[in-house]
């Protein structure tokens, strides 16, 4: 099994997953990603074998499955790249997050990519972590196998939307550029900038609808996922003044890019997309003007043809796009 640094070329229909106890979420694609047939399955009453029995009568591509875990469900940590050789980055990036996940190291699954992919920029002397706890590995493969499912790629929330997000730029001219997207996962939501297809900046944020939906009462705040730190200091005040009023994500937002900007002031964010479901066109309303640069809702049917017919339920259109964005890269090597 390997996390998704990788294109790996592929000549039939695909298949990813979002596995739960409870639930099943996939969409099958064919060789260039474009969605086939999609669905949610819930367990309901059946006991496991039921329910696997019930998956394998959906006679799903089997073979060289992506799944795909919640955003919940892993850790993408951004260290300072350590100083040794490349076979030992691995064991050595282990020792550098211990003190930044609560769990012991030997629970983890992690892998490790360079930010930017190590593209000449000083961003090679920085480096993402991915972790995940080896029993959520372990239950997923184990109910996939139930289910007759040959799971070979691992992907995460931020690598999805990577992928995603890069194919939309791509498609509107802007793949060399930076571009930004933002993505809301229930009671979080997901900030990555991209450049040339590769992923430079990720950060969660908590959800609010405070601001964007007046008609419905503000979500409950959240707590972060286990170990899911904010290493970085955004320096602004809550109250920007010229973000004064203005929805808590918008300020987070803002704050990012400005950081963004300090940081890396050659690459300036050309566009984002937003996917945040009914909240959606009031959050492009408000961080257009905030941000000085195009925002815009995601149209997925510009990108996959046929996704409106397929994802035909706000529950279903959820759950899809990400697992698109999981195939994405695989798909754009066929």
């Amino acid at each position: 099994m390997r996390w998704p640094w990788q294109k790996t070329a592929h000549g039939g229909d695909r298949l990813a997953i979002r596995d739960g106890e409870n639930s099943l979420a996939w969409v099958q694609t064919d060789a260039r990603g474009r969605p086939q047939r999609a669905g949610i399955e819930m367990r309901g009453s059946d006991n496991a074998a039921e329910f696997a029995r019930r998956i394998r009568s959906l006679a799903l591509p089997a073979t060289d499955v992506t799944a795909l875990l919640a955003l919940d469900e892993a850790q993408l940590l951004q260290v300072e790249a350590p100083a040794v050789k490349p076979e030992e980055l691995k064991s050595a990036a282990r020792w550098r997050i211990k003190d930044l996940v609560d769990a012991r190291l030997d629970e983890l699954t992690i892998d490790v990519l360079n930010v930017g992919d190590g593209r000449g920029h000083a961003a090679s002397r920085q480096l993402f972590v991915a972790a995940t706890r080896n029993a959520q590995i372990q239950g997923l493969t184990r109910r996939a196998q139930a289910a007759g499912l040959a799971v070979s790629v691992i992907d995460i929330a931020e690598l999805a939307q990577r992928n995603l997000f890069s194919f939309a730029a791509q498609t509107d001219g802007l793949g060399e550029r930076a571009t930004a997207a933002l993505v809301r996962h229930g009671a979080q939501a997901l900030l990555t900038i991209c450049v040339d297809g590769e992923l430079y900046y990720a950060r969660r944020l908590e959800w609010d609808d405070a601001g964007l939906m007046p008609s419905m009462p503000s979500a409950q705040a959240m707590p972060a996922p286990m170990g899911d730190l904010d290493f970085v200091d955004y320096g602004a005040a809550d109250n920007t003044p010229d973000l004064a009023g203005a929805p808590r994500i918008v300020v987070e937002v803002q704050r990012s890019m400005d950081l963004w900007e300090r940081s890396w002031p050659d690459l300036p964010v050309a566009a984002m997309w937003v996917d945040a479901a009914e909240a959606g066109e009031a959050l492009v309303g408000q961080l257009g003007p905030a941000l000085g640069f195009p925002v815009q809702l995601l149209n997925p049917e510009r990108l996959f043809p046929g996704f409106e017919t397929v994802a035909s339920t706000p529950a279903l259109r959820a759950a899809v796009l990400p697992l698109l964005g999981a195939l994405r890269r695989d798909a754009a090597s066929a």
